[in-house]
């Protein structure tokens, strides 16, 4: 079979693309640092990668659902934090007005800082974070007590709505406790306080049991708080390995062996600049080549 100037150019051609092609191919992978830039570049992996990135990008919403969860419940064991030491100094002011030595007078100052302690205790239950009242069930947007002033506090605004958390494929929790079940026992014993002391008698001890009573409930609240801190920290701990495991296998699958791409480049350049050299050559036409 006669060989003919087309069939040459053809072939030259065809040669030409192929190696320009395989060329874009590895200078593609060199310049992104990833081997995978297209699903036809390989697809099963490419179905895997996909895989892995939907399993990281659900990882880093349950992150983020845990750091929401856990700045909530650091804000509620801060706040029953301040409501220990409102009621411990409320028991001290207890102990200190059911002295039979006291007169009317005496106890008329003590029920004045007990006033100011009713007060702080609904400050305290009003506490937020960023705009979210944390003490109020589903009503996040309304203060669970309104604050009359002259030591009144308002009744309970909220609801008892239980806030859930998803920290993980199948793993809620309860991030939220309402003021109802929680202060109102302590914001009861500070105003029977008051009236106490207000009638010009000593303290009665059953009030001081009830004040001992709110704050029992509030230590065993601070108890829960602490028990679901930790458990938010051992699950986010948790997430994050398997999210650095997941990170891992995507690499392997996404990233580009830099060096030894970097030197396939090198080789493919060589090589095209020489193939783009000899098919010149070869197809370098002379009339004289026309005539024989």
């Amino acid at each position: 079979m006669r060989v003919t100037e087309s069939m040459i150019y053809d072939a030259s051609t065809s040669s030409l693309n192929n190696q320009l092609a395989a060329l874009r191919s590895i200078t593609e992978k060199v310049s992104s640092s990833k081997q995978l830039n297209r699903p036809s570049d390989n697809p099963a992996d490419v179905r895997s990668a996909l895989g892995l990135n939907d399993t990281l990008a659900q990882l880093a919403q349950y992150v983020r659902n845990i750091d929401n969860a856990s700045s909530k419940v650091s804000a509620t064991d801060t706040a029953l934090a301040s409501a220990g030491e409102l009621i411990q100094r409320a028991n001290e002011l207890a102990i200190e007005g059911g002295n039979g030595t006291l007169d009317a007078s005496d106890r008329q100052q003590i029920a004045a800082e007990v006033s100011q302690l009713i007060e702080a205790m609904g400050q305290t239950a009003n506490a937020k974070v960023s705009d979210s009242y944390i003490f109020g069930g589903f009503k996040t947007t309304t203060a669970p007590y309104q604050i009359t002033g002259a030591g009144q506090v308002g009744a309970y605004q909220g609801d008892h709505g239980v806030v859930i958390a998803r920290i993980g494929p199948a793993s809620t929790m309860q991030i939220n406790m309402d003021g109802d079940s929680v202060f109102q026992p302590a914001l009861d014993a500070l105003t029977q306080l008051q009236a106490d002391l207000n009638s010009g008698q000593p303290v009665q001890s059953t009030t001081i049991a009830q004040i001992n009573a709110s704050l029992q409930t509030i230590l065993q609240a601070r108890a829960v708080a602490g028990a679901r801190a930790n458990r938010l920290d051992t699950v986010k701990s948790s997430q994050q390995d398997i999210t650095t495991s997941n990170q891992a296998l995507l690499s392997q699958l996404e990233d580009a062996n830099m060096p030894a791409a970097i030197t396939e480049l090198t080789q493919r350049q060589t090589t095209y600049q020489a193939s783009l050299m000899v098919t010149a050559k070869v197809m370098q036409t002379t009339l004289i080549d026309y005539l024989r």
